[in-house]
């Protein structure tokens, strides 16, 4: 193993990585932080293991090491180490770092493998624009292609620095604001073809620059955009990339942008959080065929929810609708979810209108890769018994993770809890349970024991792009 050629090794950390990078979102919601250290530390130690293996495992640990550095100074010390000894001196001169510091003998440009900016948070807290621009220069113009940049970047003329035209040609994923000075976007869209990720927050009406870095791109992705302005010039630029867009979350009051969703035809994921909903004027003419996520946030109606699902084409997975205001069609929206969804593995149901429990009764019979239920809203009293039975003898077996709002309201009693939970264990075929609840008022000893969480994201587990599709 450890005489494999650079090749093999490439591929094998190369594999590491990407498993690194998909599940490092999850790791992270789910408080498991100890685990993704478990796996740096696996490539810490193949540094150790010879000359070969240090050479080809260096650059990827260094295309990103700002976000899991376990000490901040001497990431700081190696990195300035890289500066010439002109600017050590200026930087000495002007009381910016240490009258006695001395570089680092390195082993390798280290700078020239980084590739990942966003978790740049190495700089003393009182650090001088001076010094950030010094490292900002070294970064551009030493790095070999740089996929995601700091937002503090943002405030410097990057583009405008030595080597800019190499380092930044490649750039993957980019964080806007329309509070930066638009001469900044401006900058990078002479340079940047790659951008497939793109992240917007508007705060006004002024976004020519960011408009124009849209629309220099060869294929946007991934948009994400938040924000209570209008925002016409960028929705005309992501207009360009309508074939291209499969994924979007749009937040707060954004109804231009709910006027380009029935555009983006090959959507596979769209989450829409939005007091205002404006997506209702629109929804007539959505036919999302691809879409395999739908996460929907304060809806006036679930004829929203109701109409996206039954124009789709069977490749829903997720379904997550929350804070709906009226439910006057859940048993229909139950009734569409069995109908049109029979990949369905997380899903959002309904139990407080009348003809729900039968419907939910359809998909468990129909939905036989369903993993995990959200019930959102109360469950209606009537219902309660029934419910629990149909969970114990007609739910899939796949089915393992069940969210209820209001758990204390469903088991009358610790009792009641305790005995569908044993119940349950004593099914044969029956994966272990995992409840979750918005609010848990039941007896501490019952929740310890069974582990019931109150943390319910973990219950939509890797809604992101990452694994999505």
């Amino acid at each position: 193993m450890s005489k494999l050629n650079h090749d093999i090794l490439y591929e094998i950390f190369q594999n590491l990585q990407d498993l690194i990078n998909i599940n490092s979102n999850y790791l992270e919601n789910s408080n498991k932080e100890i685990n993704y250290k478990g796996f740096k530390r696996s490539q810490f130690s193949c540094l150790l293991v010879n000359k070969s293996w240090c050479e080809v495992m260096i650059p990827f640990l260094w295309s990103n090491p700002f976000k899991y550095g376990y000490m901040k100074s001497p990431l700081f010390e190696t990195i300035i180490s890289h500066l010439s000894d002109n600017s050590i001196k200026i930087l000495k001169d002007k009381n910016i770092i240490r009258a006695n510091f001395q570089k680092l003998k390195l082993s390798f440009n280290y700078i020239r493998f980084c590739k990942y900016f966003h978790d740049l948070h190495i700089f003393p807290v009182d650090s001088k624009m001076l010094l950030k621009e010094e490292i900002y220069k070294l970064f551009i113009s030493e790095c070999s292609s740089i996929k995601c940049l700091n937002s503090d970047m943002a405030h410097y003329p990057i583009s405008k620095y030595p080597g800019a035209n190499i380092s930044l040609s490649n750039l993957y994923e980019i964080y806007c604001s329309n509070t930066i000075d638009q001469d900044f976007y401006y900058g990078l869209a002479q340079i940047c073809r790659s951008i497939e990720e793109i992240y917007v927050r508007i705060y006004n009406e002024e976004s020519s620059g960011i408009a124009e870095l849209i629309e220099m791109q060869k294929q946007i992705k991934y948009v994400f955009i938040d924000g209570f302005y209008e925002c016409k010039k960028i929705t005309q630029a992501l207009e360009k990339h309508a074939n291209s867009i499969i994924h979007l979350e749009t937040t707060k009051y954004t109804s231009v942008i709910h006027f380009l969703i029935p555009k983006l035809i090959n959507l596979r994921y769209l989450k829409v959080n939005d007091n205002y909903c404006e997506l209702k004027k629109y929804v007539i003419y959505l036919n999302h065929y691809n879409l395999q996520v739908l996460d929907l946030c304060f809806l006036p109606s679930l004829d929203i929810a109701i109409n996206i699902i039954k124009n789709t084409n069977g490749n829903l997975w997720k379904i997550r609708i929350e804070n709906t205001k009226y439910y006057d069609k859940a048993k229909e929206y139950n009734q569409k979810i069995h109908k049109y969804c029979p990949n369905i593995k997380y899903v959002t149901v309904f139990l407080n209108r009348d003809g729900t429990l039968e419907e939910l009764e359809k998909i468990f019979i129909k939905c036989q890769h369903l993993e995990a239920i959200y019930i959102d809203d109360e469950i209606k009293h009537e219902y309660i018994d029934k419910f629990l039975n149909l969970l114990l003898e007609l739910a899939p077996l796949t089915l393992c993770k069940i969210h209820i709002s209001y758990i204390d309201r469903c088991f009358n009693t610790n009792e009641s809890l305790e005995l569908f939970l044993i119940n349950w264990d004593h099914h044969k075929g029956k994966k272990t349970l995992h409840l979750y609840s918005n609010y848990i008022k039941i007896n501490k000893d019952i929740v310890d024991k069974y582990d019931i969480k109150d943390f319910w994201n973990d219950y939509f587990m890797g809604m992101d792009k990452y694994n999505s599709y």
